[in-house]
């Protein structure tokens, strides 16, 4: 059994970024593992992200905007970002551009095999593969296995974000290249929350993205449908190319996940609680989280630390999902007030959970009291918090 300081089991955002923070430490000459099935030479992800400051990621940013759009049957505007940016990165030169650092140090090894177990010793963790058992003295995990989590979480409140993305191309220019489309409900709600999504990459292409907030997914032809529906009757699109597609899935649960597996096995990316429960907002926890354990780790401490929020952002989560859950088609005009009656940097503060108490009470009184009151009652009968 070989050995190693520290093996990162899955290797995608979660594993990657800590994999690019340790090489960037003064832990940059222990000897790290990073073990994926995948290669990750293909584009199977596109994540977005809104800040106001640089990142250690701006040279991979595929596009940054200034303006988001947003449209339902409720409300409708353009909206000027002021010091905010919404960037838009791309899976594959994500993986490029780790690898690439990765690349200039030999103590960086990488292994495509699958995880069959992980199991925790006195003494460190041990990976099980296909290929082998592999030890180190700490292990940190994003392998998410949802058949366990939802086991464990059957008290809980547990939805699915899944969405289908088509990379079209028009025969004539029809997108602003200046504004993304964070939110249209100009489509069939039918009691679940569903929006489209459009990232403009020029004139003539975009990704255009069908996203759902439910319990269950769809079949392949219903996203294609949707779509093919959403493209003609709204956007006004009938001749295009499809270039390329993505499909994915977000866990959105209150189930409260735990930081490690055991003493020496670390979890991270979802499977640790980096995904914001009510949104699925994922990638800037994720840097914010993996840069907590690197400085533990720096300092000699334990890096076990946890990624969920803090309970008053886990109560309004919870409230939210509940609504979600049981009355889908409210969505709608809930988001639409949010962004209505509130200023651009209120919401992303408050999706950020770094406005504080006044930005919260402020953003909390401005939405339909009656659908929180209600959500909030039967979550307290039926203890799902």
């Amino acid at each position: 059994m070989k050995k190693y300081d520290l093996i990162i089991a899955g290797g995608g955002a979660a594993g990657l970024s800590l994999a690019f923070y340790l090489s960037r430490s003064v832990l940059n000459k222990l000897q790290v593992l990073i073990i994926d099935k995948d290669r990750k030479d293909k584009n199977d992800r596109t994540w977005g992200f809104w800040t106001r400051h640089q990142t250690v990621f701006d040279s991979v940013i595929a596009s940054r905007f200034s303006k988001l759009a947003f449209h339902s049957s409720h409300h409708s505007r353009i909206y000027d970002l002021q010091d905010y940016h919404y960037n838009i990165i791309r899976g594959i030169d994500f993986y490029r551009f780790i690898k690439e650092q990765l690349a200039k140090l030999t103590n960086f090894e990488f292994l495509n095999t699958t995880v069959q177990g992980i199991q925790d010793n006195p003494d460190g963790g041990l990976v099980k593969t296909t290929d082998g058992d592999f030890g180190a003295k700490w292990i940190f995990s994003s392998i998410f296995n949802e058949s366990e989590v939802l086991r464990a979480a059957q008290s809980k409140l547990y939805l699915r974000q899944h969405f289908k993305g088509w990379f079209i191309k028009t025969r004539v220019p029809v997108f602003d290249p200046g504004v993304f489309n964070m939110f249209d409900f100009r489509t069939p709600q039918s009691g679940v929350m569903r929006f489209f999504y459009v990232i403009p990459t020029s004139a003539s292409e975009a990704l255009v993205e069908y996203t759902l907030f439910s319990e269950r997914l769809l079949e392949l032809r219903q996203y294609e449908d949707a779509l093919r529906s959403y493209i003609g009757d709204v956007l006004k699109v009938n001749d295009y190319e499809i270039l390329d597609e993505e499909f994915g899935i977000i866990p959105m649960t209150n189930y409260l996940f735990p930081a490690s597996q055991g003493k020496h096995i670390v979890n991270i990316g979802s499977a640790g609680g980096s995904s914001k429960p009510s949104s699925g907002y994922t990638f800037m926890r994720i840097q914010k989280h993996v840069q907590k354990i690197v400085g533990a780790l720096e300092a000699g401490k334990s890096p076990v630390i946890s990624a969920n929020s803090a309970i008053r952002y886990r109560f309004y989560d919870s409230v939210l999902l509940n609504i979600l859950k049981n009355h889908g088609e409210m969505s709608e005009e809930i988001f639409s007030k949010m962004f209505k009656n509130n200023t651009i940097r209120q919401v992303f503060n408050f999706l950020d959970e770094e406005g504080g108490l006044k930005n919260d009470l402020k953003m909390i009184t401005s939405l339909p009291p009656w659908p929180f009151l209600r959500s909030t009652v039967d979550l307290l009968v039926n203890q799902k918090l």
